[in-house]
Order: C-alpha cells, then sequence, then structure tokens
C-alpha cells in the first residue's frame, strides 16, 4: 500500500512560495548598467497608476499646491512662491521664481526684448546636452519664433562637433582645424580657453570652413542670412579671408604683429601699417604679459548669404570658435550642446570668456536644458548636482546681468524595472525636484517639461509614436518638433500675460 505524500506536496509548495515572496526583498541586482527583474508573486493584484506602475507615496507640497512623488526622504520641496501665468487647461506654466518683493519677474527681459524684434535681433543662447544634440528642438523653436516674430539663419555654429555631420539645419564643412571640447579633457583641453559651446577650434597652417543653410527645412528661414560673424581670439600673424556665396574672397581680418613694440615708434608703426590691429596692440603695449589674456572678436561680413566660406592662414595660436548665421533683426537661436554634460562645465568658462561674448553677442533669454546624464536609478539625493549648477547660474547671471535665464527640468526617462517593464526612473522624478528648487533657489524660471510631455511613461508613448528612440531616452527630429510646439505655446502664454500686465 503506497503513502499519501499530499501532505509533503503541500508543505513543499509552501516553502517554495515562501522563498519567492523573500526574493522580492533581496537588494536590487545589476547585469552591467540593467537591472534584473526583480521576483515579485504579487505584481499582478498590486495597485497601479494609469502608466501600469505600482503606485507610490504622493506628498502634497502645501506650499504652493505642487504634489510629487517621494520614493525616499530625498525629495526636496520649494520654499518659495513663484509668479505663474494664466494658461489653458492642459498646459504647464513656466514658474517664475523672481524676487516677489519686486516689480521684476525673470522672463520680463526676453518678453520684453520681443517687442523690439522688428528692430533688433532678439538672441536666446539654449544650453544642452545630446536632447538637443544636431539642432533638435531648438530648429523647431527657432523656426516657430522666427514665423511670428521675424529673422532667419540658423545661428552659432560650431567650427566641428560630433553633430555637425547630421544636423539638420545647416550643412559644414571643414579642413585643417584641431577640435577641443570640454567632453574630451584627455586630449589636451584647457578651461580656460573654452568658448560658450565648450569647445575651441586652433587652425593649422591653412584650414578652411564653409556654412551654408538648407532649404529642404524651413526654407525661407534657415537657407539664408543677412550677417555672418566669426567668433575667434587672434593670435600673431593672422589673416582671414572669406567669400559669399561662392565669389571672390576678400580680407576679413588680419593680424600682422610677430613681436612686442618695443618703443612709441615702432608702435606708431605697427598702427599705421595694420589698422585693424589697433586695440590689441595698444594693450599689449600697455599692460604686462601676465595680465592680458587675448579677447574675443567678433568680425562680421554682410549681404545676401546663402553660402559662407572662410579661408584662415597663420595664428596656430589662435582660438576660432563659430560661425553665426543671423539677420539683422528678429530670432536669433544658438544650440550650445554637448554631449554627456550635466552643464557643470559651463562653470568653468572663465568669466572673462562670457563677459566677451556678451559684448559681442549678448542675449535676451539663455535656457538650461540638462539631466539626462545626471538622473540615475540608484541616485535619489542630487544636492550636490543642484549646488553646482546654481553656481553656474550665478556665473551667467554676472556676465548677463539682463538677460532672463529658464530652466528646463529633465525629461522622461524610462528604464526595465524588476517587474520586467518599462517604466519611469525614479531618479528622474527625484532630479526634477532638486532642478525646480535649484530654480528657486536662484531666483530663476522653472518649465517642468516632464510634466509637459506627460509625465510618466510619456516617453515610451513618443517611442510609439516613433518620436523617441528605442533607447527610451533620445527623442528624434519627429519628437524634437513635438516638445518645441510646446515650449512656444507657453512661451506665448507668457507673452501674453506679460502684455496683459503691461497694459
Amino acid at each position: 500500500m503506497k503513502k499519501n505524500r499530499v501532505w509533503q506536496s503541500f508543505f513543499l509548495a509552501l516553502i517554495v512560495i515562501s522563498g519567492l515572496m523573500a526574493l522580492f526583498y533581496l537588494p536590487r541586482t545589476y547585469w552591467g548598467d540593467m537591472e534584473l527583474r526583480r521576483v515579485n508573486i504579487l505584481a499582478d493584484i498590486q495597485r497601479r497608476d494609469e502608466g501600469g506602475n505600482i503606485l507610490a507615496e504622493i506628498v502634497a507640497d502645501s506650499i504652493d499646491g505642487y504634489v510629487e512623488e517621494k520614493i525616499d526622504s530625498a525629495a526636496v520641496a520649494v520654499q518659495s512662491l513663484a509668479y505663474t501665468d494664466s494658461v489653458p487647461d492642459g498646459m504647464v506654466a513656466i514658474e517664475d521664481f523672481a524676487d516677489v518683493e519686486g516689480l521684476h519677474r525673470e522672463m520680463d527681459y526676453f518678453y520684453a526684448a520681443l517687442d523690439e524684434a522688428h528692430e533688433r535681433p532678439v538672441r536666446i543662447a539654449y544650453f544642452g546636452d545630446s536632447y538637443i544634440e544636431g539642432d533638435i528642438i531648438t530648429m523647431d523653436l527657432r523656426a516657430r519664433l522666427q514665423q511670428k516674430y521675424g529673422g532667419h539663419g540658423v545661428g552659432f555654429v560650431e567650427i566641428a562637433c560630433v553633430s555637425s555631420d547630421f544636423r539638420r539645419s545647416v550643412i559644414t564643412k571643414r579642413e585643417g582645424w584641431t577640435a577641443f571640447h570640454a567632453n574630451e579633457k584627455g586630449q589636451g583641453f584647457s578651461q580656460d580657453a573654452q568658448g560658450l559651446a565648450g569647445s575651441y577650434f586652433i587652425p593649422e597652417d591653412s584650414a578652411t570652413f564653409e556654412i551654408r543653410g538648407t532649404k529642404k527645412y524651413y526654407s525661407g528661414l534657415l537657407d539664408s542670412a543677412e550677417v555672418a560673424t566669426v567668433f575667434f581670439s587672434p593670435g600673431d600673424t593672422l589673416n582671414i579671408h572669406c567669400s559669399l556665396n561662392g565669389q571672390e574672397s576678400q580680407l576679413l581680418f588680419s593680424q600682422a604683429v610677430s613681436r612686442e613694440p618695443e618703443t612709441c615708434e615702432e608702435l606708431i608703426e605697427i598702427i599705421d601699417s595694420d589698422s585693424v590691429a589697433i586695440c590689441d596692440t595698444i594693450v599689449r603695449a600697455i599692460l604686462p604679459e601676465q595680465e592680458y589674456a587675448p579677447k574675443v572678436l567678433a568680425q562680421t561680413v554682410k549681404g545676401s548669404i546663402g553660402r559662407f566660406g572662410m579661408v584662415v592662414e597663420g595664428g596656430s595660436d589662435s582660438r576660432f570658435y563659430g560661425v553665426a548665421f543671423d539677420a539683422s533683426r528678429g530670432i536669433s537661436l544658438d544650440n550650445f550642446s554637448l554631449r554627456g554634460s550635466g552643464g557643470q562645465h559651463i562653470g568653468k568658462i572663465p568669466l572673462g570668456m562670457l563677459q566677451d561674448f556678451s559684448r559681442v553677442r549678448s542675449y535676451d533669454l539663455i535656457v538650461l536644458h540638462y539631466g539626462l546624464n545626471v538622473a540615475n536609478e540608484n541616485q535619489k539625493n542630487y544636492a550636490s548636482y543642484a549646488s553646482q549648477m546654481k553656481k553656474v547660474i550665478k556665473h551667467l547671471k554676472t556676465a548677463f546681468p539682463h538677460t532672463s535665464i529658464l530652466v528646463v527640468s529633465v525629461a522622461d526617462r524610462d528604464a526595465k524595472g524588476p517587474d520586467g517593464q518599462m517604466h519611469t526612473m525614479d531618479g528622474v522624478r527625484e532630479l526634477l525636484s532638486y532642478e525646480r528648487k535649484m530654480a528657486s533657489d536662484s531666483k530663476v524660471a522653472f518649465w517642468n517639461l516632464y510634466q509637459a510631455m506627460g509625465g510618466d511613461g510619456s516617453i515610451a508613448k513618443m517611442v510609439e509614436k516613433e518620436q523617441a528612440n528605442l533607447d527610451y531616452t533620445h527623442i528624434n527630429f519627429a519628437g524634437g518638433r513635438h516638445l518645441a510646439d510646446l515650449l512656444f505655446e507657453v512661451l506665448m502664454q507668457g507673452k501674453e500675460n506679460y502684455d496683459s500686465r503691461a497694459r
């Protein structure tokens, strides 16, 4: 007669189930950068939100009515009030954390400048990481603003960068340059020499550069310019020749000084022979060498420009930063993207360099759009990063005192979770709260891109619509157009609110 083993089977099943439940409480395990799926046999019966994510504790910020998902005690609350514009339902307004006791709002510099766009260039500097690389977002935002306020051209373009060959808004060719970028510090990069884009370029004995717009995207806006401007710090014996639309070249700049003048007669002789170098020569003659640093010069050429080319000869100790393609009035928007950056490199650009650019290319709005390379699934506390970026904002405010500064938050970014599904990184929500607090402490404006694009799961929806890449992190040009439209509309709402207050 066989023994009844039903109870043994029951106890075996109980042991297995208990073991599986216990496995859920093991620490997170990773294979490289990928988190291994966590065992959770209760996943199918746990409460979830509309995006399919397990509900977290919801904590309300009673000061300004904002709601944040608090994963742990690292989430921070903003302790100051913000101006918010009246916007239609469903639109996420820009929060303006300017001093509530004063009459000035941070975005007012920019909104006031828009009223002058028919008289002068209104310039925007848009700083970011690979999220805006290749002129993504900025190409469409530039075009929307130019369609409304006038202007054409693609703004500032580096001599060479990683996105030069896939940028759709402009076509460039270059030869004979040595490139230095802030994200390649092991290649002899000097922080003191970097320009606004976090880069600089040194010409060989003979270097060439050509820039022309493209008619394929926003024809009539991005395919031509009225003003081409070269930004550089000259060295000795530097000559720059330029040509417009393939025509005969002309001398744009000449620095014939090969040594310092030792007498007044030599100084007078140099001034008579080369008037272009007057200012630089006088400064070199008066100030000791250790107190002098080459200034950023901006040499311009005007005309009906579809293509601009330049040939650089000599001046091996010169540094070039880029060429701008602009109109004489209207909107000019510069894309300053640096792959892999969190924005901290801006704080290491010498103040004198920033002030030089402020002199030759002033801005009415500076946008800081970072976080993609900062957010991490395992990290909850971003106080150190926020502290560094507050120094960056202070640095920019010193150099550009009458410029609006807008912080655009990190976007949605997904990772595969323990349930095997793609979900918003916890670190994104945490970083978002720190970025908002950073803007509040710095008394600048803040726009919650994460919320504006739809919050949790929004990047997954963009992937489904072929607006984002399969890494569930980066958007493509279609996605850039979508987000640019969101930002354009909220800026226009802000302008309407500004006009109402002015009336």
